[in-house]
């Protein structure tokens, strides 16, 4: 510096000192994990470090990515995953991450141009030894043995594909492993057992029970510790067999998450969505951590949403995963802010002027008409040589009643069924149809259902097709319904004969689907979902995988009609207050599984179907539900149409 001001004088010299110290503060506050105390993600911005205030870390990493988790090995090297970009690492003393990514981590996909991922979902390194590293993709483990140069699969037996790992955690070797709904789960070579007698559950026919999703696990001193979401807190086991709970003073018991669990000299360090805690084992003590007030004047509201604290003599490492995900969707979405009533054809054409009466006087912004039915019947004059083929075409006065409805400013969504179509499944000589195993004939589930393959591209080609057709008609969405795998009678009689890659989970192929539908389509996509596919991530089991597909689509349907939840579901409220309950809590289930980024518009019940307290209230309490849940969309289904008890419960008020 002392040379450049003799050589130069005056402004140039003022300048190029400028720059030059620009630079030096700049390569001073870089990259390297050795000059911050705290490593954050914010979303659209990367990865910043924090020494007093925040800086840049991100060489290296994608321009666009979501950040899963942030930990860190012995040595102090990090390791950051993401929903789907992969797992990198950044090495003590360097300045740029590396991406530590396999092939064999690679979304599986039947689409062209897909380059990306599958989420990980689960990520350990052995406290034994850092290098070795241990993840899930949902439902499949990976190890690898030198730090993430090199991963394989770890078989896990009796798996079927169907576990949803959250948390994986290591002791001496064996794998203990948290899921979304089947509890936690030991691993070893040979075999693999349940550990779940004492943790949090819900239960709902008798015995049967869903467990809550184990979002940590921690051993230390001969003691496992498993935490929770949705305030059902932590627990521990000394016995590894049985667990008892730890009291945490949670501060919302419907939203806070326990997101790390971190042992440190004689204590627990617990992390959640809202605070950190400290707990003795011994004394059995639990306070909020003086760790709390000092990581909390590192950030404001507006971030980081994933924090890591490096350890110190004083503290241990901790993951902290904020609750600020803002959920804007229903403000700034054009299928936002959307209360819905379902028509049926049969109400259309009996008493469209009543139905019309309905929607007028309680200021419903929004209908659901049948396009594409449950049989494969095309209610409408679309333009398709297969569907002409399939007699599938039936001509209907859709576009009058579209043009109706938009006269009076209404949204007007069109519902297609899609895998489940007795036109295309006849057709062909079965040639598309799921096939059986062992008859050697088209699938038979339940008598009254035909299902064709969602891996045939003929047939997804074919959905995508009629939603083009229907969207030309002046339809403002498209509402794939059946957008699943059969559950009923002998699914595991299944043969899927255009299935390109074994290990691609349903969960991708539906995501291919409605990838290329809303590519195509030219107006809003949403799905329809099972309810309890909004209270866990079932993933694998049917497909419907609700973090994942919400990555593409502008609105989801779970069905959340109390009268379908389980008959010991929720008991611990009364018959009159279940279903304000059922649908507030799957209203803050969805949403967060959803990651707040699409629209949540809950069917809720507008029938009298095992509903014991069926009445103006029972409509109310589920709206109630939708609201207090943090939602404002909604639609009410009646299989007939006939909405005559939601007219009588809002009364002529805007619901």
């Amino acid at each position: 510096m002392f040379f450049v001001n003799r050589v130069l004088s005056g402004k140039k010299t003022f300048l190029l000192s400028l720059i030059l110290f620009i630079i030096s503060g700049a390569v001073s506050c870089s990259g390297n994990i050795d000059n911050y105390s705290y490593i954050g993600f914010f979303p659209g911005e990367g990865i910043k470090g924090y020494d007093g205030s925040w800086h840049n870390m991100s060489d290296g990493l994608p321009e666009d990515f979501n950040a899963e988790y942030i930990t860190s090995d012995s040595e102090g090297a990090l390791y950051l995953t993401t929903e789907y970009s992969g797992i990198f690492r950044l090495g003590k003393g360097e300045s740029k991450w590396s991406d530590i990514s396999s092939p064999v981590l690679k979304r599986r996909t039947q689409l062209e141009g897909i380059n990306e991922y599958r989420q990980i979902s689960a990520f350990c390194i052995d406290p034994a030894d850092k290098s070795k590293l241990y993840l899930a993709t949902k439902h499949t483990l990976y190890k690898s043995a030198d730090r993430g140069e090199s991963w394989q699969k770890i078989n896990v037996v009796e798996n079927k594909n169907s576990y949803y790992f959250t948390s994986i955690t290591v002791v001496d070797g064996v794998i203990y492993a948290g899921t979304s709904f089947n509890g936690i789960v030991k691993i070893t070579p040979s075999s693999t057992s349940e550990i779940n007698d004492g943790i949090p559950k819900e239960y709902y026919v008798g015995p049967f029970h869903f467990c809550e999703e184990v979002s940590s696990l921690a051993a230390s001193n001969g003691v496992l510790y498993s935490g929770y979401l949705f305030g059902r807190g932590m627990v521990e086991s000394r016995d590894w067999k049985n667990w008892k709970p730890v009291n945490i003073p949670v501060k919302d018991d419907k939203r806070e998450g326990v997101h790390f669990i971190s042992p440190f000299n004689d204590s627990i360090y617990i992390s959640t969505s809202e605070s950190i805690y400290r707990y003795n084992p011994a004394s059995q003590k639990i306070e909020v951590s003086s760790l709390q007030k000092e990581v909390s004047n590192s950030y404001k509201k507006d971030g980081p949403a994933l924090l890591f604290v490096k350890g110190s003599s004083s503290n241990p490492p901790l993951f902290i995963k904020r609750n600020i995900t803002e959920y804007i969707p229903e403000k700034e979405s054009k299928s936002g802010n959307k209360q819905a009533l379902y028509v049926s054809w049969g109400m259309i054409n009996t008493n469209f002027k009543g139905f019309l009466d309905i929607v007028d006087r309680n200021g419903f912004n929004a209908v659901v008409i049948d396009v594409k039915d449950d049989h494969g019947i095309i209610n409408a004059p679309v333009e398709s040589k297969t569907a002409r083929e399939l007699g599938a075409i039936r001509n209907t006065n859709i576009k009058d009643i579209i043009k109706q409805l938009h006269n009076k400013g209404i949204y007007v969504i069109a519902r297609n069924v899609t895998f489940k179509d007795k036109k295309m499944y006849e057709a062909y000589n079965g040639k598309y149809a799921i096939w059986d195993k062992f008859s050697n004939k088209p699938w038979v589930g339940l008598p009254r259902e035909k299902w064709c393959d969602p891996y045939s591209k003929f047939v997804r080609d074919y959905n995508i097709e009629i939603a083009r057709e229907t969207a030309k008609l002046g339809f403002d969405e498209i509402q794939f319904d059946y957008i699943r795998f059969p559950t009923d009678g002998l699914v595991g009689r299944c043969l899927y004969r255009y299935r390109e890659k074994d290990d691609t989970y349903k969960s991708e192929i539906l995501g291919d689907f409605l990838q290329q539908a809303r590519q195509e389509c030219g107006v809003p996509v949403s799905v329809d979902i099972y309810g309890f596919n909004a209270w866990y991530r079932f993933g694998n089991l049917i497909g419907q995988d609700i973090q994942f597909l919400s990555r593409f689509v502008d609105a989801i349907y779970p069905m959340v009609y109390p009268s379908h939840f389980g008959a010991s579901f929720y008991r611990r409220y009364s018959d009159s207050d279940r279903p304000y309950w059922i649908v507030r809590d799957s209203s803050i289930r969805s949403i967060y599984h959803a990651r707040g980024r699409t629209v949540i518009r809950q069917w809720i019940q507008g029938w009298n179907y095992l509903s014991p307290t069926w009445g103006p209230d029972y409509i109310l309490k589920q709206v109630k539900g939708v609201h207090d849940g943090g939602g404002l969309s909604y639609s009410f289904w009646n299989p007939g149409g006939d909405h005559t008890m939601a007219d009588k419960a809002f009364n002529g008020k805007k619901p």
